[in-house]
């Protein structure tokens, strides 16, 4: 048996002890096999001798359940275990030298008219401030690195990560980008925006985005992203906010 070093999330998995059928790896926590407990099982390394107690833990789910959980979950990046958690979904943990890479999830293809941005998204973009990074995607014809989306209802899609390129691909015209699938409820969506959002967002943007937040959310949930992103000035303020969501 030869351990596999190139298994990331997304990647379609077996074992190669053969008592499971395949899987994708939907998370990797920075927590090794010797640190996992495992429900009734004890440590996850305890429950396998025969692989290194220092390993990765890889957290998968089994196409099947992948299949009734997240059926639009593309890899790219890993579920959030709070997310895995939160949706009850069954999941198993293994040690990452006892699983073989078989084949990987493919990122899909969107109409760009399916995709919204955000709603607490407070940029816009000038064309002529940014003519090379419009010119850099229509010369590849795709936007890089791919943007993060998640699915919502009647087939519909939000920006969770990637607002300028998919506003420049609208620019240049394309009809259809490939885009990452991340499947998040509402709360956790929001974390994961504003933690790639809030950090470069100057001080009304923030405030913008604040407000938007405060409309959507509860305020402990916004209270804990403010705490983690935001610095002490930095608060929701009675403004008519004059950005839409880069989408123009």
């Amino acid at each position: 048996m030869q351990s596999d070093t190139n298994i990331t999330v997304g990647m379609i998995v077996e074992d190669w002890d053969k008592t499971s059928s395949c899987g994708v790896v939907v998370n990797y926590p920075p927590i090794p096999a010797e640190d996992w407990y495992v429900q009734g099982r004890g440590l996850l390394s305890e429950d396998n001798p025969d692989y290194p107690a220092d390993d990765r833990t890889a957290i998968v789910i089994f196409e099947d359940d992948l299949e009734e959980h997240y059926p639009e979950y593309s890899g790219y990046e890993g579920i959030p275990m709070a997310q895995l958690n939160a949706d009850d979904a069954p999941y198993y943990a293994f040690p990452e030298s006892r699983l073989r890479r078989v084949g990987e999830l493919k990122q899909p293809e969107l109409a760009l008219e399916a995709i919204d941005p955000s709603p607490y998204h407070a940029r816009n973009f000038d064309a002529e401030a940014n003519r090379d990074y419009i010119d850099a995607i229509a010369e590849r014809g795709r936007p890089k690195p791919l943007p993060v989306v998640r699915p919502l209802a009647d087939g519909e899609y939000e920006i969770l990560n990637g607002h300028k390129r998919i506003w420049a691909s609208h620019v240049v015209g394309l009809e259809e980008i490939p885009v990452a699938v991340l499947p998040l409820d509402n709360v956790r969506a929001a974390q994961y925006w504003a933690q790639r959002h809030l950090p470069g967002y100057n001080q009304r943007e923030r405030a913008v985005a604040l407000n938007r937040l405060h409309d959507q959310l509860n305020s402990m949930t916004v209270g804990e992203i403010r705490r983690e992103h935001c610095s002490s000035d930095d608060s929701p303020q009675p403004i008519a906010a004059k950005t839409d969501g880069g989408q123009q």
